[in-house]
């Protein structure tokens, strides 16, 4: 039998509500030393012990400098759903109290040679949006040196839209930042440039896409990242130039799909 991987405990510092479905936590490990990570990086939480103990994964959603790779703190973003085994796990979690995390894995990043890259295209959806709040700084950092990058963040309506502030500021520091907060069932009252009434996969046909200079980035709801891989392949890309991280939903023993990369709850 394969052990279970090793895991740091990580201590719970502070977390907030950011909808009434939607928890930010902030931990730090236990022993007080950093964790090194890159951007886009997931962590894997134990959520139920055992001889083969249950792990969900959730995306780093902290953002660091341009050229660390440590940190004290990290931030992950939860969605709670019931029946959820880390749902029920993170919903209870207080202050001071611990989980147990693997080491960050995974390749959802600015990665080395991608600066060859003229714009990064970057959709996310729901908390599918965590590891794009991770890249800030990479990101405002490609836009100084004349790397563009438009960002299709998606939500049912504005009030579920999350870190709409960060990302706001981030595209009116940074003129090669472009942002649309891509609502599929309502618009603010009071709408913005940067708001629009569409999915996210729809909302592309507004842009002129380059197939060989854009690297794109897909993360959140399967249905939209299964769609938007579609239509950027129809507009020309190759695999290669489209990186996926599907947000499934672990779901409950005894149905047809049991595990998920990354869970979202």
């Amino acid at each position: 039998m394969i052990p279970p991987p090793p895991t740091t405990p990580l201590r719970l510092v502070d977390s907030r509500w950011l909808t009434s479905s939607v928890r930010h936590f902030v931990f730090e490990r236990s022993d007080g030393q950093p964790l090194s990570f890159v951007p886009g990086q997931f962590l894997r939480v134990k959520v139920a012990e055992g001889e083969r103990p249950d792990f969900r994964s959730y995306s780093i959603a902290n953002p660091t400098e341009p050229g660390r790779s440590d940190a004290r703190r990290i931030e992950l973003v939860i969605s709670m759903v019931e029946g959820g085994l880390g749902s029920a796990l993170m919903s209870s979690l207080r202050e001071g109290e611990e989980i147990h995390a693997t080491a960050p894995n995974g390749r959802f990043c600015l990665l080395p040679g991608d600066e060859e890259a003229r714009r990064y295209l970057m959709l996310g959806t729901g908390t599918g949006v965590a590891p794009y709040r991770g890249m800030l700084p990479q990101i405002e950092s490609a836009a100084a040196a004349g790397r563009g990058t438009l960002l299709l963040l998606g939500n049912r309506s504005a009030g579920e839209q999350l870190y709409s502030d960060e990302f706001r500021a981030a595209a009116a520091r940074s003129p090669g930042v472009e942002l649309r907060f891509c609502h599929s069932r309502s618009l603010p009252e009071t709408p913005d440039r940067h708001d629009v009434h569409a999915y996210v996969q729809d909302a592309l046909a507004s842009f002129q896409l380059d197939p060989e200079g854009d690297l794109a980035f897909l993360c959140g709801n399967p249905n939209m990242v299964d769609a938007a891989f579609e239509r950027l392949k129809a507009a020309g890309f190759h695999p290669r130039r489209i990186r996926r991280e599907k947000y499934q939903t672990p779901v409950l023993p005894g149905s047809a799909v049991t595990t998920a990369r990354p869970a979202s709850h």
